[in-house]
C-alpha cells in the first residue's frame, strides 16, 4: 500500500520516494522517546484494553464498571494480547508488556505519515513532503500515536482510509475503494460515534457509482466491523451487543456524566487554548487546504460537531478532527507561501520548504510546551512510580490501597505481581485497616491520611517529588512481615463492584 503514492518506475518496479522513507524514519524517532518515557493519557488506555489482555494471559485482572457492563469491545484487547503477551514472555517480572504495546502503536501511526503524503502528493512532491512531514513532527500526531486506546485506534485506520479513498477517486480501482472502506469501518467500530462524520468520505468516494464504488466500499466496510464480530463472539459475546451497552449506559443511564459534563462550545475553547496565537497562522493555511480537500474539512467539522452534542466531553474524543484540521492546514501552508509570495510578486525559492518545515517544528513545540498540552507529559507517572516502589518492596506479600481518589487505582497488569489486592475506603476506613493488617503488608495512601494506619506501617516514600506534602496523593508505606490471610471482602474486585465502580 505504501508503494502507491510518491513512487517511482524505474525498470518497471516501483520504489518507496526516498524523501518519505526518510520522513517514515524521522516520525519513528519522534515517536519511540514518546512511548518509552510518557505512561498514558487516559486511564481507559490501561484499565479497559491491556488490563484485559494482560488477565487473558494470567487469569488475573481488574474488572471496572464498564467491563462488568459489557459495554467494551474485545477487539482492542485482543489486537493487544501479542505485544502484552511477547512482552510478558521475554521479561515476566518488567514492565515490557506495557511498553511493547505502545511500541506497537507508534510502529502502525507510521500509516497517518504516508496518508499525508499520498494526499499531498496528489497535487505535488512538495505538498507530499510537507503533510507527512507535519503528520510525522506534530504535537498531537507524535504524542496521540503510543496510546492505546479507542480514540487512536480509530484515528490510525481512518486517515489511511481516506487517503485510499483519494487513490480510488483517481485510479478508479475496486481495490482501493475496498481497502479504504474496510480501514473506515475499522475506525468506525472502534469509536463508533464517528459514524455520521465517516458518511461524509464515504459518499465523497462513492458518488453514483454503484458497481465500482458502494459495492466494495460497504464490503470493505462490512468486513472492517466483521473483524469486532469475530473477536467478540470469539470471547463469548454476542454480535455489536456491546454497542447496543455502550449506548444505554452512557445516553440513557448517563453513566459518563459522573466524569463530568461541558458545553456545545468547549471543544472549540479548547482547540483556541491549545493554539493560541498559533492559530492565526493555521486559520489561513487552514482556508487553503480546505480549498483542496473539503470533504476533510466537513469530515472533521461533523466529527466536532457531533461530540459537541454529547455532554460529557474530552479531547481525545475529537482527536480525529485535530489531526484532519492539522493535515489540510500543513497542504494548505505550501499554497499559503505561494500566495504570500506571488502577492509581492516573486517566486517561491528552493529553501521555501525548508522554511515551512521549521516554522511547523516551532509551532509543534511550543503547542507541546504550553498549558494546557504540556500537563499530558507528566499523566500516569506519580500511580507507576507507585507500583514501582510497590514492587521493590522486599516480602511483598499483599497490596492495598488506603483512601485512594482515584478508583480503581491498581492495575494487574502494572502491578504485574501475584499478590492480593485490596481497596480500602469509606468512613470506617481506619478501622478496617487495623482489622486487616494480617492481608496485606503493603499501602497506597495519599498523604493526608498516612497517620490513620496502623503504626506498623513504615514510611517508603511519596510519587510527586515536586509538589507539597498535602498535595501528595501516591505515598507507599510497608510493614514486616508477612501476610496471613487472604484479602476476603476487601478484595479490590469485590469493592469495586460493591462501590458500583
Amino acid at each position: 500500500m505504501l508503494e502507491g503514492a510518491g513512487s517511482k518506475v524505474a525498470d518497471g518496479k516501483r520504489r518507496i520516494d526516498p524523501a518519505l522513507l526518510s520522513i517514515m524514519a524521522l516520525a519513528l524517532a519522534v515517536r519511540v522517546p514518546i512511548a518509552l518515557f510518557t505512561v498514558y493519557h487516559h486511564a481507559d488506555e490501561i484499565w479497559q484494553y491491556i488490563e484485559p489482555a494482560y488477565g487473558l494471559l494470567t487469569g488475573d485482572w481488574i474488572r471496572t464498571w464498564d467491563i462488568r457492563l459489557g459495554i467494551r469491545s474485545w477487539l482492542i484487547p485482543l489486537a493487544m494480547l501479542p505485544p502484552v503477551w511477547l512482552g510478558h514472555a521475554l521479561a515476566p517480572d518488567s514492565e515490557l508488556h506495557l511498553i511493547l504495546p505502545r511500541l506497537a502503536m507508534a510502529l502502525a501511526s507510521i500509516g497517518t505519515v504516508w496518508a499525508g503524503w499520498s494526499l499531498g502528493f496528489r497535487l505535488s512532491r512538495r505538498h507530499a513532503i510537507v503533510a507527512a512531514f507535519v503528520a510525522s513532527i506534530w504535537v498531537d500526531f507524535a504524542y496521540f500515536a503510543p496510546r492505546t486506546s479507542s480514540d487512536t485506534f480509530s484515528a490510525l485506520a481512518i486517515l489511511p482510509g481516506v487517503a485510499m479513498l483519494a487513490r480510488f477517486r483517481d485510479e478508479h480501482a475496486s481495490k482501493h475503494a475496498f481497502w479504504g472502506g474496510l480501514l473506515l469501518g475499522l475506525g468506525f467500530i472502534t469509536r463508533f460515534p464517528l459514524g455520521p462524520a465517516l458518511a461524509i468520505p464515504f459518499i465523497w468516494a462513492g458518488r453514483l457509482d454503484i458497481r465500482k464504488g458502494w459495492v466494495p466500499l460497504l464490503a470493505g466496510a462490512a468486513c472492517g466491523v466483521g473483524f469486532d464480530v469475530v473477536a467478540n463472539a470469539a470471547m463469548g459475546q454476542p454480535p455489536l451487543q456491546w454497542v447496543y451497552n455502550n449506548v444505554f449506559a452512557n445516553v440513557v443511564a448517563q453513566r459518563s456524566h459522573a466524569y463530568g459534563v461541558e458545553g456545545a462550545d468547549w471543544y472549540l475553547r479548547v482547540l483556541g487554548w491549545e493554539w493560541q496565537y498559533i492559530a492565526i497562522a493555521l486559520v489561513p493555511a487552514l482556508v487553503f487546504g480546505a480549498r483542496r480537500y473539503p470533504m476533510l474539512l466537513a469530515t472533521a467539522v461533523a466529527v466536532i460537531g457531533v461530540h459537541s452534542a454529547i455532554s460529557h466531553k474530552e479531547y481525545r474524543f475529537i482527536l480525529l478532527a485535530v489531526l484532519l484540521l492539522i493535515l489540510l492546514a500543513a497542504i494548505g501552508s505550501a499554497d499559503f507561501l505561494d500566495w504570500l509570495r506571488a502577492r509581492r510578486g516573486r517566486v517561491a525559492p528552493r529553501g521555501s520548504v525548508l522554511l515551512i518545515l521549521g516554522l511547523w517544528t516551532a509551532a509543534s513545540v511550543q503547542v507541546a510546551a504550553s498549558e494546557p498540552f504540556v500537563i499530558n507529559w507528566g499523566v500516569g507517572k506519580a500511580p507507576l512510580r507507585a507500583m514501582r516502589t510497590v514492587r521493590a518492596q522486599a516480602g511483598l506479600c499483599g497490596l492495598a490501597t488506603y483512601r485512594v481518589r482515584d478508583v480503581p487505582f491498581v492495575s494487574r497488569a502494572v502491578l504485574n505481581r501475584e499478590v492480593p489486592t485490596l481497596l480500602i475506603d469509606g468512613p470506617d476506613a481506619a478501622r478496617r485497616a487495623s482489622d486487616a493488617q494480617t492481608r496485606f503488608n503493603v499501602v497506597v495512601v495519599p498523604a493526608e491520611h498516612m497517620r490513620e494506619l496502623p503504626q506498623a506501617y513504615r514510611f517508603m516514600g511519596c510519587m510527586s517529588p515536586r509538589k507539597p506534602l498535602f498535595e501528595q496523593q501516591y505515598c507507599v508505606l510497608a510493614r514486616a512481615g508477612s501476610c496471613t490471610e487472604p484479602a476476603g471482602d476487601l478484595d479490590y474486585n469485590t469493592v469495586l463492584q460493591r462501590l458500583d465502580k
